[in-house]
């Protein structure tokens, strides 16, 4: 990623400080009072508190207008909808939501609004701006749990008028819901985030969730909307410096080249995105939605190097297999390459001809996403191999004491077969050898044997 000039740089916009206050508006103490006990359930993440279910949502039985759209799909034959439907008749919604808008204004200047807590404000946003100046809109949402809340759709929804297949694969994922040819070519796509999970002492536990990312083209003009949706708060400690190239070292540096000092604090991937501004394009961003959300796919590779290297190391140290699942990796990895293969989505527009700036950052994505198909293969033929060594040392211990107890059994089957019954303590004649005899003639064989 070029760094970009301080023009058009996220970091020197002023930011509103984020308040206690500043969390969803419905879980304020006056707006919980009449609030029906043991109504903090949540269908989705039971153990996740930030979650909790909102009585006064559709109050009387009467569905908002957009979850009034899906039900009629549904009762006209879209039954792959019906789940969505389902899904909307409740409201689950997070304290913690967070909707974080960029705007890239016309000359390519970046500008960054109030953050927003809930769906109130959310519509309340959505209605009353007039995109003037605004050549291109990101909307990141911020959410714990597989999908946004029932009121975030509502307002999403019938504010930009989506499809609502969307925020179907945003809860449920792609189960059914879209043929390939139509996945490919749909509005939206969504790439599948693999962290390590620091909560845990073992190394190869991951937490998994997914960003699912929508891209409208305005109905007039060139301009486009995009909605993120992070469906996880999970935060990482990590500087967004690692994915950009360290300006060249000079004698006289100038002031403002290498970037002030900050503090190393664990931030979402909501944030981390946000924080990447400082080095793209902002004008190649307005014209080419891939190139705008490339660097989530970078610190999607990121993710998934850390995740492999952890494997290998774990499995280094045990010498032998760790619990990491290598082969469920290389299932996501392949899904992000075919992400960056198709730029995105074919449904997203393209200014023909692509620029080489996002002809050159689809290639560098295409060829680490392969190193990392490389590196998942390598890890899982390793495993085979060391699997395969683990089976045949198994194999041998086995045969091995096989082979003790007939050492064991078989003098003895052979000393018995030949002298039978017929010793003179069983036979009563004198003319038979003694017991005694059987029991030389054994360890003899046994002595022979070994």
């Amino acid at each position: 990623m070029a760094p970009d000039s301080a023009s058009s740089s996220i970091a020197n916009l002023e930011i509103p400080p984020h308040h206690p206050s500043s969390q969803n508006a419905h879980f304020n103490a006056a707006s919980r009072a009449n609030e029906a006990k043991g109504s903090r359930l949540s269908r989705r993440y039971p153990h996740n508190t930030t979650l909790e279910r909102w009585t006064g949502w559709e109050a009387g039985g009467r569905r908002e207008p957009y979850h009034e759209y899906v039900h009629k799909l549904v009762e006209s034959g879209w039954d792959n909808l019906k789940p969505l439907d389902e899904y909307m008749c409740q409201d689950f919604e997070d304290k913690d939501l967070v909707i974080s808008v960029v705007d890239i204004m016309d000359g390519d200047k970046l500008r960054r609004r109030d953050d927003i807590y809930d769906e109130g404000a959310l519509k309340k946003f959505l209605s009353d701006d007039g995109r003037d100046g605004v050549k291109v809109r990101l909307l990141l949402a911020e959410q714990q749990g597989p999908g946004l809340s029932s009121g975030v759709m509502e307002a999403l929804g019938s504010s930009l008028k989506l499809d609502p297949r969307f925020f179907q694969w945003n809860v449920y994922g792609n189960k059914h819901l879209l043929r390939p040819s139509e996945r490919h070519r749909a509005p939206f796509t969504s790439i599948g985030f693999t962290v390590p999970n620091e909560a845990t002492d073992e190394r190869t536990d991951t937490e998994f969730f997914r960003v699912s990312i929508y891209v409208q083209p305005d109905a007039v003009g060139d301009g486009w909307t995009a909605i993120l949706l992070f469906n996880s708060h999970t935060k990482i400690a990590m500087s967004v410096h690692t994915l950009a190239t360290p300006p060249t070292y000079s004698p006289t540096m100038e002031e403002g080249v290498i970037p002030a000092p900050t503090a190393s604090e664990p931030k979402s991937f909501r944030e981390l995105y946000l924080a990447t501004f400082n080095f793209i394009d902002v004008k190649e961003a307005a014209i080419s939605p891939f190139y705008c959300i490339h660097p989530l796919l970078r610190l999607n590779s990121y993710c998934w190097n850390k995740v492999i290297n952890n494997i290998c190391d774990e499995d280094r140290r045990l010498n032998g297999i760790s619990e990491g699942e290598s082969v469920y990796h290389v299932a996501e990895i392949k899904k992000s390459l075919a992400v960056v293969e198709r730029g995105g989505s074919l449904g997203w527009p393209v200014r023909s001809p692509v620029t080489p700036l996002t002809q050159d950052t689809k290639a560098r994505l295409e060829e680490d996403f392969k190193h990392l198909l490389d590196q998942s293969d390598f890890l899982w033929e390793q495993r085979q191999k060391m699997a395969a060594v683990r089976q045949r040392q198994a194999d041998a211990r086995t045969t091995a004491l096989t082979n003790s107890f007939t050492y064991f059994f078989v003098p003895i089957s052979l000393v018995s077969s030949i002298y039978g019954m017929n010793v003179s303590q069983i036979s009563g004649s004198n003319t038979n050898p003694d017991i005694w005899q059987f029991f030389v003639a054994t360890m003899g064989v046994n002595v022979l044997i070994l």
